[in-house]
């Protein structure tokens, strides 16, 4: 085995010292921006919006009543379709971090079922539906725009209860309390291993209560409720060395949110009915050393859907 060149010896160490400190430098970065706040507020936008994007207003789309049993003990369903949209902001990686903002909207199909299991208790005659039970699950596809910096869409499943406060009778509105738990994969924003300079991947899991009020009228039902979730679940957060290369760092990342809705539903026969609903998802507080001046994570988001119900 011939010596090496004592020259090429140490040009050879000098290379693996410059790569050694664009590391170190690079990795210090990601800290940096991470500890500043940068990474966990452009995850908790993202988890957001698609926390709201794949679970819009009431949990049975149309209904703050609870569903309750048909004749005798059997349940009964409540099969529907859904189509929405979230108007959101998010940060705009395509020339730095959080180098400016975009808002863009974010739609989704849903596919939701539930079954009524239990009427609830009647403490006066015109008062019932006390702890009445419902449960529900919902499939959804979350179209996300890939001229944005997203490589693939998304898809969640959603399961949950929803518990009766009160039967909307001829006197009293129909009020329920609702909690799912949503299940996201892994959804990524800007690409740096394609040149773009930063990126985010969240892998969420949102958790979401719901309260909802609604009564008839003149034939129509017209619902409002209040929404809490509560986002949580890893992030990581790469940036390019300007050679090609890209340095990651993971955290996990944690929010809450408040959201606000009105709706409506009009029959149709007696099993069909259409829904419409309209809200707005407050922002969230911004980290303590949050730095960021582009992009403000306390901006709201507004959403829509329109539902076709089947009840039997």
């Amino acid at each position: 085995e011939l010596p090496l060149d004592p020259e090429r010896a140490a040009r050879l160490r000098d290379e693996h010292d410059l790569d050694a400190e664009i590391e170190a430098h690079l990795a210090h970065r990601v800290d940096d921006l991470m500890a500043q706040g940068h990474d966990p507020e452009e995850a908790r936008s993202l988890a957001g919006a698609l926390a709201i994007a794949s679970g819009p207003g009431a949990e049975v789309a149309g209904t703050a009543s609870n569903l309750g049993q048909r004749l005798g003990t059997s349940p009964r369903v409540a099969l529907a379709v859904r189509m929405g949209s979230v108007r959101a902001g998010l940060p705009d990686l395509a020339a730095a971090p959080l180098s400016g903002e975009r808002t863009l909207s974010v739609s989704a199909v849903h596919a939701d079922a539930a079954l009524g299991l239990f009427d609830g208790f009647r403490v006066m005659p015109t008062v019932g539906g006390l702890l009445a039970l419902d449960v529900f699950g919902r499939a959804s596809f979350v179209l996300l725009p890939d001229d944005v910096g997203f490589a693939d869409d998304a898809r969640a499943f959603s399961i949950g209860a929803r518990v009766g406060l009160l039967r909307e009778s001829f006197t009293l509105p129909g009020v329920s309390v609702s909690v799912a738990r949503r299940f996201l994969g892994e959804v990524a924003l800007g690409d740096a291993a394609s040149g773009e300079a930063a990126e985010v991947r969240v892998d969420p899991g949102v958790t979401s209560v719901r309260a909802t009020v609604g009564k008839n009228v003149l034939g129509a039902e017209v619902l409002a409720g209040v929404g809490w979730d509560d986002h949580g679940g890893d992030v990581t957060f790469g940036v390019r060395d300007g050679l090609g290369a890209v340095v990651r760092g993971s955290a996990p990342v944690e929010g809450t949110r408040r959201s606000w809705f009105v709706g409506g539903s009009m029959s149709f026969g007696i099993v069909l009915s259409l829904s419409l609903e309209a809200g707005l998802a407050e922002g969230f507080d911004p980290f303590a050393a949050y730095a960021g001046a582009a992009f403000d994570p306390s901006g709201s988001s507004f959403f829509g859907s329109l539902g076709l119900r089947l009840t039997i």
